[in-house]
């Protein structure tokens, strides 16, 4: 369990369970919202209109969506999510709200849809956007997120959409090539060619009619006899044991959260998804993102910086979304120039937390 929120918390996990009671129907997973004191500072304000209208655009358990409710009886709130199954524990968790909140199954990149189906203004007062993986994903074996417990390759967010290729079709499909640039891009691996080589290898060796990586032991136990040839050799007695177990378990952690993203597209999400979030909010209202890696942070970095400074043509080519007409008589500043990140009680309370980085951009009129 230590080792598993360790992973979690260096690559984006995006809920912490704390303890799991067992229930008739399921479950019940309760949680540490992230940074949830700056996240309500910031997107609650007194001279708000009545009602409040705000935007939880990856709701997850409903952590901070619910202590958001909690802080005034007017604000009515939007709940999207990609995956059906941690929307539905968002619902339950959200029962005493009912009658003030609507949830949506599918992208914030779709926001405008989202919000005139669920009967919503064009404009809100304020919206949250919390990236990563919900930690139900790695506590689910079946559901193939985790390299620490067998199940199929599946990494998909929503299950139910049968166009999106899971984790294993890519596996099987890609060349040698795509895949480097994958682990590379996304994993950050030094040695990700290697890794596709291997890849390759296996699938030129399996049985015929059959596939070499079905289940996440197949792609672990692939990658970590790469990564034993490419560790530290120079170790003392002292320290090769847990030199050894860090040094495979950087590359598999890699390779995993790299197929997660190529399948769920989740950078696209954010390059096409953050601007059009910007879009719909309300002249002094607020956009907050929490993101866990740099791969998240810094193309909204990027897109916030761009929204500050005035819309010139050249800057709006660079958000690629087609939003120019919508966003050219917009102003924009930052709220915090500079990233903020948990406070060192916060971290020892929710260790998850450590690699959190919120950034919050005001729409001025």
């Amino acid at each position: 369990m230590r080792l598993l929120r360790s992973v979690c918390s260096h690559y984006g996990c995006n809920e912490v369970v704390l303890r799991r009671l067992p229930d008739r129907q399921r479950r019940k997973f309760y949680h540490v919202p992230v940074l949830i004191k700056s996240v309500t500072k910031l997107l609650v304000s007194e001279e708000m209109k009545v009602p409040r209208y705000f935007v939880d655009a990856t709701v997850g358990c409903a952590g901070h969506a619910q202590k958001i409710l909690e802080s005034d009886p007017n604000i009515r709130m939007l709940c999207i999510d990609r995956d059906p199954e941690v929307l539905s524990i968002a619902t339950d968790n959200l029962k005493k709200f009912t009658s003030r909140v609507k949830f949506v199954n599918g992208s914030y990149a779709d926001l405008e849809n989202h919000l005139k189906v669920s009967g919503f203004p064009s404009e809100v007062s304020g919206i949250l956007v919390d990236l990563g993986v919900n930690s139900l994903h790695y506590d689910k074996p079946e559901r193939g997120f985790s390299w620490l417990r067998d199940g199929p390759l599946n990494m998909r967010f929503d299950e139910s959409d049968s166009t999106i290729d899971c984790a294993a079709d890519i596996l099987q499909t890609s060349s040698e090539v795509e895949l480097t640039r994958i682990f590379r891009e996304y994993g950050e691996l030094k040695c990700a060619k290697e890794y596709a080589k291997a890849i390759v290898r296996k699938r030129e060796t399996a049985a015929p009619g059959s596939r070499a990586f079905e289940t996440t032991f197949h792609l672990r136990d692939a990658i970590e006899e790469v990564a034993a040839k490419w560790r530290p050799k120079r170790l003392s007695p002292s320290h090769a044991s847990k030199t050894n177990r860090s040094s495979l378990a950087r590359p598999i952690t890699g390779c995993f959260q790299a197929l997660r993203i190529q399948v769920n597209k989740e950078l696209a999400h954010v390059h096409e998804g953050v601007p059009v979030l910007a879009n719909h909010l309300t002249p002094g209202a607020r956009l907050v993102t929490i993101a866990f890696h740099s791969l998240e942070d810094r193309p909204i970095k990027q897109i916030f910086r761009t929204l500050a400074h005035e819309l010139k043509d050249g800057q709006l080519d660079s958000l690629q979304c087609d939003l120019s007409k919508s966003l050219r008589g917009k102003t924009f500043r930052f709220i915090n120039k500079k990233v903020v990140k948990p406070c060192r009680e916060e971290v020892v309370e929710n260790p998850r937390s450590r690699s959190a980085r919120l950034r919050c951009l005001e729409r001025a009129k």
